[in-house]
């Protein structure tokens, strides 16, 4: 009987023994904490960093068992058997205002109206911490604004999270946020004619990114070789991996949007760490798009990240992440509330369970008081949450890493060469545009400035054009090692 009891006890302490065992997560300055069973993955969210305050990492137990250990929204997963029962979360906030250059001001930058090259005054938000090792221009998408950065909850946080990490950050308007519509698609956003040939004397908006840095160069008496870096959202990414390239930057940060695939095979093509959203609901989404782009990258030799935004769950205080700060967090636990009650809306977990906010219920933010503005900052929390299309701060560190890798590393191989340039003559120029300078084995495209090929040649040191119409024309000449872009125009 006593060897019985005994069999039967070890059995028990055996089942017993196959259950996780349960911890306790305590958490500070962070929401998420609560009892929780070994091998679960749970999500804890610092709160947000108002005002001049960065979010700067965590501290406690439970940092070992952190996957994203530097961002503010990060996963924890305990192995089973581990025999935990407490872990300790604290978020870790720092005022950079101490240490910091905030400026707004307006600065005179070229300007494009129809086809009239001017100079306009555009407004330009830095933050500049006092010893920086980078810059880091950033853009906004279609029919946004560089003051988004200064007053968007996510993009303010990404600007202090570089800040923090003694990065110069940059923003400013795309020409036709300032000029208006150029190409009557009713949309304004940064210029992309053709990823191949775009450069400073076809493309009005890299003229004033590059004024724009030479302007901050010769205020800091910055070196030339100081790194440079580009980081956009939509039809912005696109534009930073385009700027990066063209402007020689180190690398760029590419937030959603497809990508031009024409950038990433440019012979000037730089680094790129792609932030895709998995549920991206844009009309253009084409996930495999950038996926291309990413792995066009890594077949030429130039480094690339793709990183897949994935859902994550929805909680009660995600609605206190406004800029302005007007939803309470009772306010927020309302809305919360309510779509727990919405059946079919959340699962279990808290993951949104429709496409997109149109399938929201249309009473969700009804008597809480919220402007329309107030309620579409929340709307846009939930566009987040569903990894739906929408510049967000979840990875913002780990850009900053792919950056910080990239400070002192020439991505042009042939940046240290001395290459004579092509000389083209006369320019204007009425029957035959001679090319000085120009290598064996070159090949000479012609293009119209809306990116139409007009005609090809094999080492030319000659092109007759006296049958083009009059107007300006963009030549590039592409050999084994270097690709060079110019202008001519044609003239009776």
């Amino acid at each position: 009987m006593r060897t019985l009891f005994l069999i039967i006890a070890l059995i028990i302490n055996s089942v017993l023994n196959s259950f996780s065992q349960s911890y306790i997560l305590n958490v500070n300055n962070a929401f998420g904490g609560g009892s929780y069973n070994e091998g679960d993955t749970i999500y804890v969210w610092a709160n947000p960093d108002f005002n001049d305050y960065a979010f700067s990492g965590w501290s406690g137990s439970a940092t070992n068992y952190m996957l994203e250990p530097n961002e503010w929204i990060t996963r924890i997963v305990v192995p089973s058997g581990s025999s935990i029962s407490t872990l300790n979360a604290s978020a870790q906030f720092t005022n950079i205002a101490p240490t910091t250059i905030f400026s707004t001001e307006n600065i005179s930058l070229p300007a494009l109206s129809g086809t009239t090259t001017t100079t306009t005054s555009k407004s330009v938000h830095f933050r500049v911490p006092q010893n920086p090792k980078g810059i880091i221009f950033c853009f906004h998408g279609t029919n946004g604004s560089g003051l988004g950065f200064t007053n968007d909850i996510e993009k303010s946080s990404f600007f202090k999270s570089g800040v923090l990490r003694d990065y110069i950050m940059v923003a400013t308007d795309a020409n036709e946020k300032t000029m208006g519509d150029q190409n009557g698609d009713n949309k304004k956003r940064w210029q992309i004619y053709n990823g191949t040939i775009d450069n400073l004397s076809n493309n009005i908006d890299l003229q004033v990114i590059q004024a724009l840095k030479d302007t901050i160069f010769d205020r800091m008496s910055l070196p030339s070789s100081f790194p440079c870096f580009a980081l956009g959202c939509s039809n912005g990414a696109n534009f930073a991996d385009l700027c990066a390239a063209a402007l020689n930057f180190n690398a760029s940060g590419h937030i959603t949007g497809n990508g031009i695939p024409n950038v990433y095979t440019r012979p000037d093509s730089k680094p790129v760490i792609f932030i895709q959203s998995e549920n991206d609901q844009h009309d253009n989404a084409i996930p495999s798009v950038p996926v291309n782009n990413h792995n066009t990258l890594l077949s030429r030799n130039i480094a690339s990240e793709l990183h897949w935004h994935k859902k994550t769950p929805m909680y009660k205080f995600r609605f206190v992440r406004n800029a302005d700060m007007l939803v309470t967090p009772s306010i927020s636990d309302s809305i919360f509330q309510r779509m727990q009650n919405t059946p079919g809306l959340l699962d279990a977990k808290n993951i949104i369970q429709v496409a997109e906010i149109s399938q929201l219920p249309p009473n969700l933010f009804d008597n809480l008081g919220l402007t329309n503005a107030i309620i579409t900052d929340c709307e846009n929390q939930i566009k987040i949450v569903n990894a739906d299309h929408k510049f967000h701060s979840h990875y913002s560190n780990r850009i900053l890493d792919f950056f910080d890798a990239h400070l002192n590393i020439t991505t042009n191989i042939y940046d240290a060469e001395i290459i004579d340039e092509p000389i083209l003559f006369p320019n204007p120029v009425t029957n035959f545009l001679y090319i000085k300078n120009i290598s064996l084995n070159a090949q000479v495209q012609i293009f119209s400035l809306n990116g139409k090929l007009i005609a090809t040649y094999n080492n030319p040191s000659e092109i007759n054009v006296s049958d083009f119409n009059n107007g300006a024309y963009v030549l590039v000449i592409q050999n084994e090692q270097n690709q060079f872009v110019k202008k001519f125009i044609k003239t009776d």
